[in-house]
């Protein structure tokens, strides 16, 4: 019998230095995003993460024009 992984797994938490990195953008931006609440992130402690299937809809909601 075969089991089914959870969706988790297949979306990784990055961190801020990654997240930035694949929305090449700078730490600052990423901060001034994330206290604007465009971009929902996870903390863990005293660390940040970013779940990437939040960050794809998050510029989702931020693109403008056809799709």
């Amino acid at each position: 019998m075969e089991t089914q992984l959870p969706a988790m797994i297949d979306d990784p938490l990055m961190t801020e230095k990654e997240t930035a990195a694949y929305l090449r953008i700078k730490l600052r931006q990423l901060y001034n995003w994330r206290t604007d609440g465009l971009i929902p992130y996870i903390r863990i402690g005293r660390a940040l993460r970013y779940r990437k299937s939040s960050i794809d809809q998050a510029l989702a909601r931020m693109t403008f024009g056809p799709q």
